[in-house]
This record gives C-alpha cells, structure tokens and sequence, in this order.
C-alpha cells in the first residue's frame, strides 16, 4: 500500500523547478499513443486529443499501485505513474510520499525530480493540472479536498474512495465546487472486456440478467498492509461492489455478516458473505474473506440463456438445446465467444485517459465519485447489517461514519 500524508515534514528531498517541464519518461518504458491508429480506443479519447497542450501531474503516494506494480509485470502499464507517463500530453512532474526509499525509488524511475513529503508544498510550487491520489483512504478527502481548492482540473483518486460515506459527500462537493473532475480508480470499468459483455448483455445476446455471484477472496496481512483501516471489504471486495453495480445499477437493499472468525491478528472482518438487491431486479451474492493462501477474484453473470464469468480464466457460455429424444425444452451449456474487445490497454492507461477526455469536454469519467461513494456505501450497509443481526439495510443509508471504526468501538474486532 503507498504511503503519503499530507501532515508530514515540509521539506522536499530536491529542490523542486516550478517553472520546468520536468521529463517524465527518462528511464521508463514509452507507449505511444496515437489515437487515430488505435480505433478501439476512441471511446476514451476526446476529439483532437493528441493535440493538446502538456498536462502537469503529480502522485501522491509513490507506492505499490502509485509506482512500484510496473516492477515484473507482464503487461504495461499497471501503476499510476505509468498510465499517465503512457500519455503523450502528461508529463509527470511530481512525487509526494512519506518514505523516503519509495519517494526516492519512484524519482530514479520516472526521471522526476520534484520530491516531496508534504501535499500542501507540491500543490503550492508545481502548478499541477492533474492530481493522482494513490495513499491510504483514511488520507483521500483531506488530499483530494486540497487538490481541488489549489484549483486542479482532474483528480484520479485510488478506490475505496474513503472510509466513510461522509467523507465521500465531502470530497464530491470540493470538486464539483471546483469545477475539478474527480475519477474513482475502480479499474474493471475501464476494461475492455468487462465493457465488451455489458455492451451484449444490454443487446440481449444471452437474454434477461437474473444474478449476480461475485468471489473475493485474499492472502494480506502483506507487510504494510494496515487492518487497522481497511477491512479485505474496503481493500479489495470494493471493486466486486462497484463492478456489480456496473452490470446491474444501483443497489436498494443489502443483507450479509461482517464478522471475524479465525483472523484475530486483524481489526476487521475476514469474513463477509453478502446479499445485494438491485433496483433493476437482478439478485446477488457476494463471497469475501481473507483466509485462502491465494488470491482470488471471480464474477459470474448468470443469465436466462448463459453464464459468464470474468476474472481469472474468463469464459463464456450459451444455453443450447438439446437433441438427444429427451423432452424439447431441455437444454443445456456450451462454451460460448467472449466479446470482441470495444478497447485495447490497460485498464489502469485507459482511466488515465478517461480523465483527460473529461477534463477537456467537462464530461463525466466511467467512475465518478457518486459511483466511489456508492460502493462504498454498499460496504456501509453490510457493516450495519451485521451489527442488527444480519437485518436488511435499505440504501442509501443516512450514517456519515466510519462504519469499521464504529464496529472496534463498539469491541466487534
């Protein structure tokens, strides 16, 4: 997990240059982007793009999803830093984050020499026109609310969008006050493939969408994972959350536990298992612990005439009758096409995109902060849930806590 806060030493490890264009690319791999040779790709760029003037952006919290995931991965790019360094018009300026190693480790990489420890001084001296958040939720609003009224035009903010739904609210206002645009980073919906199956689930290609099952399941504590914030709902089942409500839409009623069973080295749930009513109809179910040795996340989309599951080893499959004298109406499921991709890259290098395009034609991104907010609040609801006995939770919920603080106060974990 990156680390940056906004209340550490003021001093900069390098003198910071305001008025330079500080390199972004020295020493880090190239992606060249033309939008008018990658037709897929179109979707997420606005007319004219390529042409823009230089966006100036810096990272707060030079971590894991902020720098370091590029370190052996098998595709690019997968970080922050090198979604927006992938960006013929974003040059990446500036570096914020408390460590002094990452910080450091982060400026060798991406040719930048602005490094600071304090989010209010980068916003002061750099003149940045892009902001991207990637510290611990619990530190979200105060950088985000600062980054907007230091009069930013887009903020990439890491998911969960924060800790509580209030903090949330507060976040919203500051950029819509600002007339900054403001993107959650829940990255499946920047997927090519996952918009690939929406696309013909809504044309009807395996008929009516009836249930949702969706699997989360984690092997943390990593070393500088901190339980103490953030539940394996918060830290990962977030994403299943919000991808759930990017099939089936908003959320009515929710009904599950929170509870911690075996892991007592940790103040959170390790088990969640859950119920989502979605105002379109379709059911779901959701499986979220942190006891397996691996990790795993899978969703199945369960169809009147076929299944689709999108995660490790995806696949796809259709109903089929069956011709073998047994009664007419029997069929059966056979392996089905996925969807031809709507667009290449990452999903990390196509938000990035996004945000631009927004902050260009004043458009909404894919995952706006009501969409954070919203997976947030479905976790809200499933702690509230577990502490009335397992009760139904009607959404939206009218509570502006930080539900886990309220359950250790409470002496659940």
């Amino acid at each position: 997990m990156c680390e940056c806060s906004g209340a550490c030493t003021p001093e900069t490890l390098l003198l910071p240059q305001p008025a330079s264009r500080q390199g972004a690319r020295s020493g880090s791999w190239n992606h060249p982007h033309d939008c008018s040779a990658q037709p897929a790709a179109r979707g997420l760029c606005a007319p004219g793009r390529c042409a823009m003037s230089e966006y100036r952006v810096g990272l707060v919290g030079t971590g894991r999803i902020g720098s370091e995931f590029e370190d052996g991965a098998a595709e690019h790019p997968v970080s922050i830093a090198g979604a927006f360094s992938a960006l013929p018009d974003c040059t990446l300026v500036a570096g914020c984050n408390r460590g002094r190693g990452r910080l450091e480790r982060f400026g060798t990489r991406w040719g930048v020499n602005a490094l600071y420890h304090d989010v209010g001084q980068m916003l002061a001296n750099e003149g940045l026109d892009i902001v991207a958040i990637a510290t611990p939720p619990g530190l979200h609003r105060d950088q985000v609310v600062a980054a907007a009224e230091a009069g930013v035009k887009g903020i990439f903010c890491e998911k969960p969008m924060a800790l509580s739904l209030g903090e949330c609210d507060e976040m919203i206002a500051a950029c819509r006050h600002n007339g900054c645009a403001l993107l959650v980073n829940c990255s499946r919906r920047w997927s090519g493939l996952f918009e690939a199956v929406r696309r013909d689930a809504a044309a009807g290609r395996w008929g009516r969408l009836l249930h949702l099952v969706g699997y989360c399941q984690g092997c943390k504590p990593l070393p500088d994972w901190e339980a103490d914030h953030e539940g394996p709902m918060l830290h990962d089942a977030v994403h299943m959350y919000d991808i759930m409500r990017f099939f089936a839409g908003d959320v009515q009623w929710v009904l599950g536990t929170a509870e911690r069973r075996y892991r007592h080295d940790i103040r959170a749930e390790d088990t969640a298992l859950g119920i989502l009513q979605f105002a379109s109809g379709v059911q779901g179910v959701a499986v979220v612990d942190e006891l397996t040795e691996h990790a795993h996340f899978r969703l199945e989309l369960h169809f009147e005439r076929g299944l689709v599951r999108l995660g490790a080893g995806q696949s796809a499959e259709k109903a089929v009758p069956v011709r073998d004298g047994r009664e007419d109406w029997w069929s059966t499921l056979t392996e089905d096409t996925l969807p031809e991709l709507v667009w290449e890259g990452t999903p990390i290098l196509n938000a990035a995109r996004d945000l631009i395009r927004c902050v260009e034609t004043g458009e909404e991104p894919r995952c706006t902060g009501e969409d954070g907010r919203a997976a947030v609040e479905v976790i809200m609801g499933f702690y509230e849930s577990e502490r009335r006995g397992h009760a139904k939770v009607a959404l939206p919920i009218d509570e502006p806590r930080p539900m886990l603080e309220v359950m250790k106060l409470e002496g659940r974990y």
